[in-house]
């Protein structure tokens, strides 16, 4: 069996749950070493044991941290480095979403959203790309479809993900000299638990109206487009936002 991501070593931010874990247990399918990030080293721990309970032979690091913090990016890279040499992957997934009105959003509501989703990842970028450069690598981040429209009492978040993408078009433009390839994935409805926490059952239908395939997406369903940015399929694209929404945004 043709491994894709085979000898590959892979950070996956916000990995402890939905669109991560997917992606995670994905990278491990395709043969890749994989460091479990979630934002407690609890989480990170459960999230690994169960895919070893799937994969016993998984190589797997389980790592807590907040990617709002340069100190603990920086021992995340350094333990990742010591266990392994390298970082070909990294995926940007941590994330938080907020749906308030903009006359009660406070500045540290809209900050504390644009600090984990769009801070964190500029941060996790400029600390791994120091160890990729001298070997080159895929950096993916998890953008939405609401950077591309934005969103209805999602000023925070949208704002954020339409970050990602200037951020990710803009490195990809700036580590291309160092072989290092930068893509988003922009998911649409996606059945993961911070969508049921966010997300009412009326504004789920709504969406799932609006969408061509007429469903939410299931977290798995995502996975195949980071397997695709992370592997040498993807060799030769970078720059690129890939919408995997259903048709939500056409």
């Amino acid at each position: 069996m043709n491994m894709k991501l085979k000898n590959k070593v892979a950070i996956v931010t916000g990995s402890s749950r939905g669109i991560g874990f997917s992606i995670a247990k994905a990278f491990v399918k395709e043969g890749a070493s994989v460091v479990i990030c979630g934002s407690r080293q609890s989480s990170a721990d459960k999230a690994k044991e169960k895919i070893l309970s799937e994969y016993p032979d998984a190589d797997l690091l389980a790592i807590g941290v907040n990617v709002t913090d340069t100190n603990e990016i920086v021992n995340l890279v350094s333990e990742t480095v010591n266990r392994w040499g390298r970082i070909d992957i990294l995926v940007n997934n941590a994330g938080v979403t907020s749906a308030q009105r903009i006359f009660d959003m406070t500045d540290e509501d809209f900050t504390s959203v644009i600090d984990i989703n769009l801070t964190g990842p500029f941060k996790m970028i400029r600390e791994i790309s120091k160890v990729m450069m001298k070997t080159g690598g895929s950096i993916i981040n998890t953008s939405s479809m609401v950077g591309t429209y934005g969103g209805k009492m999602q000023t925070a978040y949208s704002s954020s993900k339409f970050g990602i993408n200037g951020l990710t078009k803009s490195c990809a433009k700036e580590l291309g000299q160092y072989n290092i390839r930068v893509n988003a994935v922009a998911p649409g409805a996606v059945a993961t638990d911070m969508a049921a926490q966010n997300t009412d059952e009326r504004m789920m239908q709504f969406l799932t109206s609006l969408t061509p395939l007429g469903r939410v997406a299931d977290p798995d369903e995502l996975a195949g487009a980071y397997v695709y940015l992370a592997s040498d399929d993807s060799s030769f694209t970078t720059g690129t936002i890939i919408n995997v929404d259903g048709g939500i945004v056409i």
